[in-house]
């Protein structure tokens, strides 16, 4: 299938997230001021540079990367591919936040470094946007960052052609949006321990399968059908039942505000 360039231009969003780069299996070596930080935000700007590569090659015109990890201060601008628009800042208001301007007219966004949903036993480093969340649905469907993120990559009908990240992640990535290309960098051994790709070679795969995904890989735009309930469930920091929120609505920007709102 791949993408259909419009007179010429295709338009590529690629959203980025540090837990499931190659090199990352533990909170500590993610977090600023730990010894592991700097080099695996190196890491993850190359995997990044891997994937922008990748979508020129695959005959993008213009390619737009958005780090959604904590702060947006993950990746290395003056090590980004220079062809690339990097697109910096908080807006943490804004649900769309980690695929930032994704109302602008994209041909397909790619997930880079991504990981597992909660409560996922072989995920590495597994959460649903905070680490204190048990878990988010809709509509009844368990989702994972990339299931919310593809939710609002659908409201504008962006197809989701890709994402990195370890193999639980990849599994559920084609539970989700179906048989599109993931590249799987490390298998999880338990939340923090991993076996992992060297990381030359995770850079090396992302960069084929990124080209291969956007030339003739299958595209999904992701939606539901509402009205919409959307469930979570919020641990405390102290010994007391979970929080529990539940909402219906006939608005899917409405419920993933709220969740993002949340968390």
């Amino acid at each position: 299938m791949g993408i259909i360039l419009k007179n010429d231009h295709m338009k590529v969003l690629i959203g980025g997230d540090i837990e499931g780069i190659a090199t990352a299996c533990d909170w500590d070596s993610i977090t600023p001021g730990h010894p592991d930080y700097e080099r695996n935000r190196v890491q993850y700007t190359k995997e990044m540079n891997a994937a922008i590569e990748g979508a020129f090659h695959a005959g993008a015109t213009e390619v737009f990367v958005r780090d959604g990890h904590g702060g947006n201060k993950s990746l290395i601008p003056e090590l980004l591919d220079k062809r690339a628009y990097h697109i910096k800042g908080r807006c943490s208001e804004d649900f769309r936040a980690m695929i930032l301007t994704i109302e602008n007219g994209y041909d397909a966004v790619l997930f880079i470094g991504y990981h597992a949903k909660a409560r996922t036993p072989d995920g590495v480093m597994s959460h649903t946007m905070a680490r204190t969340v048990d878990e988010f649905t809709l509509n009844g469907v368990s989702l994972p960052e990339m299931g919310y993120n593809a939710l609002v990559a659908g409201m504008y009908d962006v197809p989701v052609v890709y994402l990195s990240g370890d193999r639980a992640a990849c599994r559920q990535a084609k539970e989700l949006f179906g048989d599109i290309v993931t590249t799987s960098v490390k298998e999880g051994l338990s939340h923090c321990s991993a076996i992992c790709l060297h990381p030359q070679e995770a850079c090396d795969r992302i960069r084929l399968d990124v080209a291969k995904a956007l030339k003739r890989g299958h595209r999904c735009i992701f939606r539901m059908e509402g009205p919409y309930t959307m469930y979570c469930s919020i641990r405390r920091n102290y010994d007391a039942p979970n929080i529990e929120k539940t909402l219906h609505t006939a608005s899917l920007e409405e419920a993933l505000h709220l969740f993002w709102t949340l968390t």
